[in-house]
């Protein structure tokens, strides 16, 4: 590679989306195999079918560049169309990149100072092309893809060496091959995941990554460039290259440790099935009652010099079945040392059958397949080639369970460790809860570690069944990551609001997770859309970053006028049109749904404020006049004063009131909807009533609940929604009820052994789900009672509500710092300490303390807390 003037190695950066942008940049580059199409860009105007392009491809791309010493300093930039592994002579560097929109194409960077030396030195990537839309993925519609078809490396870089630039970047002498070594017909875990892995190491190249290894029998590249001329050229010379748009990826690299497994459960030969391919053969190949030729299997438990020896004869193979103990995200691993040919699949995932039921499991329990949620199993093949090595999962998993076969090892292979690599987002647990109360402190830690295993590379719902980024998952997320993570978390959420303003369609309505496999014009949840204004505004209040909220606000203006053309004559929105989700349960949607036109107000308020911020008081105060608009008439038409609820639909041309009644609607109506306070504790006393409390269905997260009497009854909110009806008893003074909650609905979850917070009261889907994870959340909002005020939080009040009787103590990590606070309540004395950070301010509630107390605001230092409580509900 040649060194770099001065001129060429600028780089123009000019702001989108609070990010960088980079215009002008190497080439992007692919196989010379693969044709380009001069007039493809021509396909989407003249209603041309689709590039047909096989999907699931390998490819390996490798470049050697000579340099006279060791560099003082090296940095790259990368992203491919796809998925990658990056290795610098022989040493994978990293992986990535991070999902993205096509239309905001991140890359990542990489400093290779001490992996580069003086001499000959190799740059190579794995690149594997999807061709298929998933959960992370988009694959490029329309734009270059007719031009050059899918796929696609980007490499761009230099080494400063003896005070001259060395260019490290993809050009025309890249060599490249499509790998023959991992099978492109497999099957795909489920609809939202990639294909299984199945790898064949015969068939890859040794050495491929490193200096020295002849290419010469390898592809040529070819420049991703098509079109230009000049401006009397065709189309005033258009030019059409892949990603016009790429921005650095804000997020900080994940983390990664091994870990082994705690047990090897099961142990069983089986009758192997050749016959079958990958996706069933692990489920359906019968265990056989017979001796096992296996030796020192607690060898593969640890990391020592030992190893387990297992060989298998004829037509069987022998099963191993280890456990974690807990859940983790990452990727399965194994390390051999094999004759050549050897078949370990390797599957892993969060449950075993009976695990959570009354009987257990039994003792050849062993995974299954659950297709219908798409809680697949997560799977992949690999076969051996001669000598020592290790393979690890392209792709990370959830992984609690590891079902390893083993098939083909005549000579016996040697296993060595069985294990994965823990794979998550750099967050350290710079927040704390405990208190007098065990089960609480078990829930706090519980949704923490729930939350962690939803963050990688955006915001997931489970690990396991999807790794979508929902936009309603996120509004708990990010407020359970705060609690428990701090600011740590802050890139994630400012990434997923970008992601989702990206996500945008023409009409103002958001994607219902963005970015990934939503069609473009598919199925969408509106009141999702409302999710991601009410997560913007509690971004901000924590954060204090008005760049990101005034880079969105145009789109979440965009939004609320998509909602305002719902509007009907009463002035609420009608029979809400897509998918009105709300929650796993039997809430009235349809109509004039009290929930959503809530909801709704609550957005217009939310947005209100972020226009405050921005300056923008004309659009404040009209957000303001159409919330009230809608909360006047819920109280007019929602409002049943027989039985001191609000219902949760109305006939929109009749006006008359259904009986149904829900938990949802009148938290909403307490959160967002400006229900009287005087009516409050009816609405509590009601929707807190364990005997009217109904579990309904909401299939097919749900696919069973109980039957509801409509006029006494009330629908009890799933996990998701449980959040609101929390915030809601909180602002009614009445937390102690919530805790109530807490304990009727989460203890037995965690008294069945779970360790992550099910998505459902039932295991009946994910049994790890961010949006369930509130309580932690609400114990150090509520029960410590720190709550911020102003933008940044460095304004916040102090209003627990901590029962009588009981101590607590806990740490909160802000921006400005860590506030430390250890309280006691005794009748309606508080006593303990507060440890408050430089540039903050902690302001005791006036509404629950006597103004008698010895002091009611703190500043930065340590204070000693002896505060009166005024008589409350709790």
């Amino acid at each position: 590679m040649q060194k770099r003037s001065g001129k060429d190695a600028q780089v123009s950066r000019s702001r989108l989306n609070g990010d960088s942008v980079m215009t002008v940049r190497a080439p992007f580059i692919w196989s010379a195999k693969q044709a380009i199409d001069p007039m493809g860009f021509l396909a989407a105007m003249q209603d041309a079918p689709a590039r047909a392009e096989k999907p699931n491809r390998w490819y390996l791309f490798r470049r050697e560049f000579t340099l006279d010493q060791s560099p003082e300093s090296a940095e790259v930039n990368i992203t491919v169309d796809g998925r990658y592994q990056l290795f610098v002579n022989g040493k994978r560097i990293g992986r990535g990149p991070v999902r993205s929109d096509v239309h905001h194409q991140k890359y990542d960077s990489y400093d290779l100072t001490k992996h580069l030396t003086k001499g000959v030195n190799c740059i190579a990537v794995i690149v594997h092309v999807y061709g298929v839309d998933t959960a992370w993925h988009e694959r490029v519609r329309g734009m270059w893809q007719p031009t050059f078809g899918d796929g696609g490396l980007w490499l761009d870089g230099s080494a400063q060496v003896d005070g001259g630039t060395v260019t490290v970047a993809t050009d025309a002498e890249w060599r490249c091959i499509e790998s023959p070594a991992w099978d492109q017909d497999t099957e795909r875990m489920n609809k939202g995941l990639g294909f299984i892995e199945s790898l064949d190491a015969r068939s890859l190249p040794q050495d491929w990554n490193t200096a020295g290894f002849d290419d010469s029998e390898w592809d040529a590249v070819q420049i991703m460039h098509s079109g230009g001329g000049g401006p009397e050229s065709f189309f005033g010379g258009l030019v059409t290259e892949p990603f016009p748009t790429l921005l650095p990826n804000p997020l900080p690299e994940m983390t990664e440790t091994f870990v082994a497994p705690e047990q090897l459960r099961l142990v069983k030969r089986v009758r192997a099935q050749v016959e079958l391919p990958v996706h069933r053969a692990l489920y359906e190949e019968e265990f056989l009652d017979a001796e096992l030729s296996i030796t020192q299997p607690e060898a593969m438990l640890d990391q020592g010099e030992g190893h387990t020896t297992i060989t298998t004869l004829g037509g069987e193979g022998v099963t191993l079945l280890f456990g974690f103990g807990k859940l983790f995200t990452g990727f399965p691993s194994i390390k051999i040392e094999a004759a050549g040919g050897e078949i370990i699949d390797i599957a892993v995932n969060e449950r075993l059958p009976g695990e959570f039921t009354d009987d257990g499991m039994a003792a050849d329990a062993r995974v299954v397949a659950t297709p219908v949620l798409g809680n697949d199993t997560h799977i992949a093949r690999y076969i051996a080639r001669p000598g020592h090595q290790t393979f690890e999962r392209f792709e990370w998993s959830a992984i609690k369970w590891m079902q390893v076969t083993i098939r083909n090892a005549p000579a016996g292979l040697k296993v060595r460790t069985v294990g994965m690599n823990f794979m998550r987002y750099p967050a350290g647990n710079a927040g704390s809860f405990s208190c007098d109360d065990p089960f609480l402190n078990e829930l706090w830690k519980v949704g923490q570690r729930t939350v962690q295993l939803c963050m990688h590379d955006g915001w997931e719902d489970c690990p396991s069944r999807e790794q979508r980024q929902w936009l309603g998952d996120v509004t708990v997320e990010h407020l359970v990551s705060q609690a428990a993570f701090g600011p740590a978390s802050h890139a994630l959420t400012a990434k997923y609001l970008c992601d989702v303003a990206s996500s945008q369609r023409p009409d103002g309505l958001t994607q219902m997770f963005a970015p990934g496999d939503h069609e473009v014009n598919g199925l969408l949840i509106p009141d999702w859309t409302l999710q991601w204004i009410l997560t913007a505004a509690d971004y901000l209040l924590w954060t204090g970053d008005e760049e990101t909220i005034e880079d969105i606000y145009p789109a979440i203006e965009r939004a609320l006028q998509w909602f305002d053309l719902q509007r009907g004559p009463s002035g609420l929105v009608v029979d809400l049109p897509y998918w009105h989700f709300m929650d796993w349960s039997g809430v009235g949607r349809h109509g004039e749904a009290c929930t959503l036109n809530a909801q709704y107000s609550g957005a217009l308020q939310a947005a209100a404020r972020m226009a405050t911020a921005l300056e923008n008081p004309r659009a404040a105060k009209r957000l303001l006049a159409i919330s009230a608009e809608l909360n006047a008439a819920l109280d007019e038409r929602h409002w049943d004063e027989a039985r001191g609820i609000y219902v949760d639909v109305v006939d929109p041309v009749t006006g008359k009131q259904e009986a149904r009644t829900s938990q949802h609607a009148n938290a909403a109506m307490i959160l967002w909807g400006d229900a009287p306070r005087k009516r409050w504790q009816r609405m509590v006393n009601r929707i807190t009533d364990s005997e009217r409390l109904t579990f309904t269905a909401g299939p097919p997260i749900a696919p069973e609940g109980e039957t509801l009497d409509e006029r006494e009854g009330v629908v009890l909110a799933n996990t998701f929604y449980s959040h609101f009806v929390y915030c809601a008893l909180a602002k009614a003074g009445h937390f102690n009820r919530a805790i109530g909650l807490f304990r009727e609905r989460l203890k037995p979850m965690l008294d069945r052994g779970a360790d992550t917070l099910w998505e459902s009261l039932e295991p009946t889907a994910s049994l790890c789900h961010g949006f369930s994870a509130s309580p932690t959340y609400q114990l150090t909002h509520e029960y410590l009672g720190l709550q911020p005020i102003t933008n940044g939080a460095d304004q916040l009040r102090f209003s627990p509500q901590m029962p009588d009787g009981m101590s607590a103590q806990g740490t909160l990590a802000i921006v400005n710092g860590a506030i430390e606070i250890a309280v006691k309540r005794d009748g309606y004395s508080l006593t303990g300490t507060l440890v408050v950070p430089s540039g903050t301010t902690i302001e005791a509630d006036t509404d629950r303390f006597e103004s008698g107390s010895s002091k009611l605001t703190f500043g930065a230092g340590k204070h000693e807390l002896r505060l009166k409580l005024k008589p409350s509900p709790i």
